[in-house]
């Protein structure tokens, strides 16, 4: 079954166009399904809606969710402070995640890559769309799924699903190099420069976002009074600042998530004890890694052999190591996970 899967892919490969059209429908796919999961996430675990425009009774307060959606988070909550109190949150929320978005796309055109912003941006419209019409306001399947996750597990759970769910959106998209724009394209551009997690940088970013939501949140409750079920005003402000700690936990799975599905960035040392003296050459040519080759001899069998040593990065771990055992079957492999390197390391560019 492999040499079949392996065949195909080489026949694949020689058809560029035949190629580059299944590569984008990939793409193209994983974008929507990245869509389709954070507006899921965020409607109904972050901010249920009803089809009124009203939060949802229980534990549904609003968690500030970072990235683009936090910022028009940020945003909406500001137009309450000002005045505007009968703002339709969910359209708002939709149509503010697309418009911010808009100057980032010229830094992901220039700064990383034209594929990489063109399917950020459907990506983004994808994301806009779904925000729009995948909520327990239109979908009662998701207002029950809301309602219980609320009652049975209150903010914790609401926190932890939802960070798993953006987490996986964001993942996702950096699986197939793409982002879902915001807060990941600078993120993704950080790290890129550091050649480290994405993860960190998300985190740190939407921190920001998060504080803005919170202290926004308590000013509406000083200019606006308490609202309804508040006994005085300390009880009430305590609500969103307690509601913070949540939005910290959720930033932390959706940060875990996303470290843990990309791994561009994370590098591997694979090592190999060979009896083949070329072997170190023939792997520079199968990828543009140095390779490091230390003459040695067994202790067993006092046979002269070669340590073969090389860094690379995780997703090109399997072809090099099919690489050694087509060239030498009875080559000793062991691979290493690394925290961080430094000095010039290959990096294929990003489309």
């Amino acid at each position: 079954m492999s040499g079949f899967i392996e065949r195909a892919r080489d026949a694949i490969s020689r058809r560029k166009g035949l190629h580059q059209a299944l590569s984008y429908s990939f793409i193209f796919l994983v974008s929507t399904l990245s869509a389709l999961v954070f507006a899921f996430g965020f409607n109904t675990f972050m901010a249920p809606m009803l089809s009124e425009g009203e939060t949802m009774v229980g534990n549904s307060a609003q968690i500030a969710s970072g990235g683009m959606s936090g910022v028009s988070q940020v945003i909406t909550a500001f137009c309450k402070i000002v005045g505007w109190r009968d703002i339709d949150e969910n359209a708002a929320h939709s149509i503010l995640y697309f418009l911010l978005n808009v100057p980032l796309m010229l830094l992901a055109f220039f700064g990383i890559g034209k594929r990489f912003a063109i399917f950020t941006l459907v990506n983004v419209v994808e994301t806009s769309i779904f925000m729009r019409f995948i909520s327990p306001g239109y979908i009662p399947l998701l207002e029950d799924i809301a309602q219980i996750i609320s009652e049975e597990g209150g903010l914790l759970s609401r926190a932890l699903f939802g960070g798993v769910c953006t987490g996986l959106s964001s993942a996702l998209c950096f699986k197939v190099e793409i982002s879902t724009g915001g807060i990941d394209i600078i993120a993704y551009y950080i790290s890129l420069r550091k050649r480290t997690n994405v993860g960190k940088y998300s985190a740190l970013c939407n921190g920001i976002s998060v504080t803005l939501f919170t202290l926004l949140e308590t000013l509406d409750i000083i200019t606006w009074g308490l609202p309804e079920g508040a006994v005085d005003v300390p009880s009430a402000v305590a609500d969103p600042i307690a509601r913070l700690f949540f939005s910290i936990l959720y930033l932390f799975a959706s940060a875990m998530v996303v470290d843990a599905i990309n791994v561009r960035n994370r590098k591997i040392r694979i090592e190999a004890v060979t009896s083949l003296r070329n072997l170190g050459s023939d792997l520079v040519k199968h990828n543009r890694h140095g390779v490091t080759v230390i003459e040695a001899k067994g202790a067993y069998t006092g046979q002269v052999r070669y340590i073969v040593s090389m860094v690379v990065s995780a997703y090109e771990v399997k072809s090099t190591i099919r690489a050694i055992k087509l060239l030498d079957d009875q080559a000793f492999i062991q691979t290493e996970s690394l925290n961080q390197v430094y000095g010039r390391f290959y990096m294929k560019p990003i489309e």
